[in-house]
């Protein structure tokens, strides 16, 4: 079966062989036949966080594909050789202009609705006072009250949400 997230990959990256789909630990995966190098496709690290003010969730309006005008959570990938902790802390500054004290971990989520490639999405909550500046990856932002979410939610934010409003009593 090929996989959206594998098209690019036409060519073993160590010896330019063309790759070819083989049996790798009961799975079919692109690998190369000269040099046995495998194409694993593994889910990349992102980190979101539900930022609350007076039991509001910041939302924040996507400006460009994948999943543009859709609503998500702030957040995004993680660099290498950066801690969860730290690239959540990095994002939400560049994102909304806001400093944060992380509060807990809501959860981990299996982002397989990017066009991208399949993500693992660590979340967590903070709170916020302050006025948000977005970057220019977002249209606009607002908070929403957990009865007035906006329809198209990107990715597994509104699963989190939900998990966030169980884990408050308020589900």
């Amino acid at each position: 079966m090929k996989s959206i997230y594998e098209m690019p990959y036409r060519f073993c990256p160590t010896c330019k062989t063309p790759l070819k789909r083989q049996q790798v630990d009961n799975q079919k995966l692109l690998s190369c036949p000269k040099c046995n190098f495998v194409f694993w496709n593994n889910p990349k690290p992102v980190v979101s966080i539900i930022l609350s003010n007076n039991g509001k969730i910041l939302m924040i309006q996507r400006t460009n594909e994948p999943s543009k005008d859709y609503w998500c959570l702030p957040g995004g990938f993680i660099n290498y050789q950066e801690k969860p902790e730290e690239a959540i802390l990095r994002e939400v500054k560049e994102e909304t202009g806001v400093n944060i004290k992380i509060k807990s971990l809501i959860g981990v989520y299996r982002i397989d609705n990017d066009p991208r490639g399949v993500n693992i999405d660590i979340i967590y909550e903070a709170e916020t006072k302050r006025k948000i500046f977005l970057s220019e990856e977002h249209r606009t932002y607002s908070f929403f009250a957990p009865q007035e979410l906006p329809g198209k939610i990107a990715y597994k934010h509104r699963e989190a949400i939900n998990d966030w409003l169980r884990v408050r009593g308020e589900a």
